[in-house]
């Protein structure tokens, strides 16, 4: 919502457009690298810890395997779901994705998001409310969409597996 804050004032002249862009990438790109690096020094130590959590230290070598294969995706398309976006790059840090592939996927997503939001301020100016509704929305709707996929993937696995099983026998 900052961002396009950011874009409201630029649509009013009181900041400039391509510096908003940039700066909200600049700082966009840090954070999810902090949330990486935290990830990757700090991730397996917090889920040995936490007692609800550290059940999932068994499933790190599948979060490896996973983010080896399909982390540049999940990257790219965590930054725009609403609250899971948030653990992507903790989970790619803590996962040993190499950061060189993590910023590959993670900055041009995070330019063409950035972009987008502030521009979506530039051109609403003065519906606010308009813009707040929009982004909410689009947020729930991409996580909702991640989730039926997985869902999806995993129900497909599973009844394909079993295809495979009866048809052998």
């Amino acid at each position: 919502m900052i961002i396009a804050l950011g874009g409201i004032y630029a649509a009013r002249g009181d900041l400039t457009l391509t510096w908003v862009i940039v700066i909200a990438t600049i700082a966009a790109i840090t954070g999810e690298s902090v949330g990486y690096w935290l990830g990757r020094r700090y991730g397996k130590r917090l889920i040995r810890r936490l007692p609800l959590v550290n059940r999932l230290e068994g499933r790190l070598e599948d979060a490896q395997k996973y983010f080896a294969r399909h982390g540049g995706k999940t990257v790219a398309i965590g930054r725009y779901a609403t609250a899971a976006g948030a653990f992507v790059p903790f989970v790619a840090g803590l996962a040993n994705m190499s950061y060189p592939r993590f910023l590959a996927f993670d900055a041009p997503a995070i330019a063409v998001w950035a972009t987008a939001i502030t521009l979506l301020g530039y051109f609403f100016e003065h519906q606010l409310e308009t813009v707040d509704t929009i982004l909410s929305r689009f947020g729930w709707f991409m996580l909702g969409a991640i989730v039926l996929f997985v869902a999806g993937r995993i129900l497909w696995k599973r009844f394909h597996v079993q295809d495979e099983a009866g048809t052998k026998s």
